[in-house]
């Protein structure tokens, strides 16, 4: 009888053990300052690699950063092949075959165009009903309204032009081959800030989706048990102060007097 005792205490440890100490999580990452700050020899900074290693370490983990486009980064999620993703918004399908740990920021995407002067465009019909292109991310969610005009406005889905780089979707607005992009305010703030774009000759319109984001770990590689475990290594952060400061760190700068 002592022995059945001590075999189901150590089957519910190894159940409820968070990760192998000598684990390494892998997360997508893609250069895009504040957020993802890649350096000359390859390393990796920024707002969510650091909190991504912060709630590594706190599971007894290192991490490893993926350069992968975001489609082909979820499918990755989906399969396994790929821990965890940040910056992504809920809905059901993803929720199949993802856990939501956070949210870590609330994402705040604007429609921004390069015209001058800049029409009137107020709302997701407006910009449904116009004539110009408009530079998106592939997989990205942008709410439902967005899902729905794509689905029953064929004229629309065809003026939009997706990429898998942020960095291309930059280019093709600089150079006017779109007239439109759409862009989280935050990411925004620091186009600005470091004159890539001009609050004057780039202006942003109105917000087409405002939601939490989080990161997502795959249910491929994550059991239930161990969504626990990721959700406490998360409050933990959240209650020690960690958001809060990388925030400041990454965010604290603002545009004021040239804000949209």
């Amino acid at each position: 009888m002592k022995s059945l005792h001590l075999a189901l205490i150590t089957l519910l440890l190894l159940l409820f053990m968070p990760v192998s100490q000598a684990c390494q999580l892998t997360m997508q990452a893609q250069h895009f300052p504040p957020r993802f700050i890649k350096a000359a020899d390859g390393s990796w900074t920024g707002y969510n690699i650091e909190l991504f290693q912060a709630l590594a370490k706190e599971l007894g983990c290192s991490s490893q950063f993926l350069e992968t486009p975001w489609g082909r980064s979820m499918q990755l999620l989906a399969s396994g092949e790929l821990d965890a993703m940040s910056n992504v918004s809920y809905n059901e399908q993803r929720a199949e075959f993802a856990y939501f740990i956070g949210p870590h920021q609330q994402e705040q995407v604007k429609l921004v165009t390069n015209l001058v002067p800049a029409p009137d465009k107020t709302s997701l019909t407006d910009l449904v009903n116009g004539k110009d292109l408009i530079a998106a991310m592939q997989g990205i969610y942008y709410g439902a309204a967005f899902e729905q005009a794509l689905e029953t406005a064929p004229a629309f889905r065809q003026r939009l032009v997706f990429v898998t780089l942020n960095q291309q979707k930059l280019e093709l607005f600089l150079s006017g081959r779109v007239q439109y992009m759409l862009e989280d305010q935050l990411n925004l703030q620091q186009l600005y800030l470091h004159n890539t774009l001009n609050p004057l000759q780039h202006k942003a319109l109105f917000t087409l989706y405002e939601n939490p984001v989080y990161f997502a770990f795959s249910k491929k590689r994550w059991s239930d048990s161990q969504q626990q475990a990721l959700s406490n290594a998360w409050q933990k952060l959240v209650a020690e102060g960690k958001v809060q400061q990388l925030q400041q760190q990454y965010f604290v700068e603002q545009v004021t007097d040239k804000q949209p």
